[in-house]
């Protein structure tokens, strides 16, 4: 696991968050490789709680944004929990980015993700995102936590009422949390 070299099974972590939750994750307890939900303690890491978003793996047309923090709240101008993520995804790129997240709970592995974000207003936005496979009901991994660093270049003259129009990937890198890398390639 990454420590204050911020390297990870090859992948250089860029952001403070992404390592915390990295190193949070690794120590939580595992069921063939994947922790269980009841494992993940709030109170444990409670700086990296506005920067999560629970996705609830449904199907590949419903990636349910099932705990959204204020943080990841704020940055997409409005609230979003409940709502699929696919919403907020290029309806070109849907189906890729679907299977890329399934990958993390299938296959199972963490992710390293830098996204590009644009609003409706014109602003451009990048984050760093990491995550990995949690077990929910019935010890089923359909669960993936993601933690984010803030966003960067943000335009604080738009005006309010901003909202997130579409997001991209820059870069995606599987982690290889025992089991390899996924063949997965955007």
């Amino acid at each position: 696991m990454p420590g204050t070299s911020g390297i990870l099974d090859g992948v250089v972590i860029t952001e403070d968050r992404s390592r915390a939750f990295a190193e949070y994750w690794e120590a939580l307890p595992k069921f063939d490789l994947i922790p269980r939900r009841d494992a993940f303690r709030p109170e444990e890491v409670p700086r990296l709680l506005p920067n999560m978003v629970i996705h609830e793996l449904v199907s590949p047309e419903m990636l349910r944004l099932r705990l959204v923090g204020s943080a990841v709240i704020e940055d997409y101008g409005q609230e979003i929990t409940g709502r699929n993520y696919l919403d907020f995804v290029d309806e070109a790129r849907r189906p890729k980015a679907s299977r890329a997240i399934f990958e993390v709970c299938e296959h199972p592995a963490g992710m390293l993700v830098q996204l590009r974000s644009v609003t409706r207003a014109g602003r451009i936005l990048t984050r760093e995102s990491i995550a990995f496979p949690m077990r929910g009901d019935g010890d089923v991994a359909n669960l993936v936590y993601f933690c984010s660093s803030p966003a960067r270049e943000r335009d604080y003259t738009t005006a309010e009422g901003d909202h997130l129009k579409i997001m991209n990937v820059m870069q995606r890198f599987y982690i290889d949390i025992g089991a390899g890398r996924p063949d997965f390639r955007d």
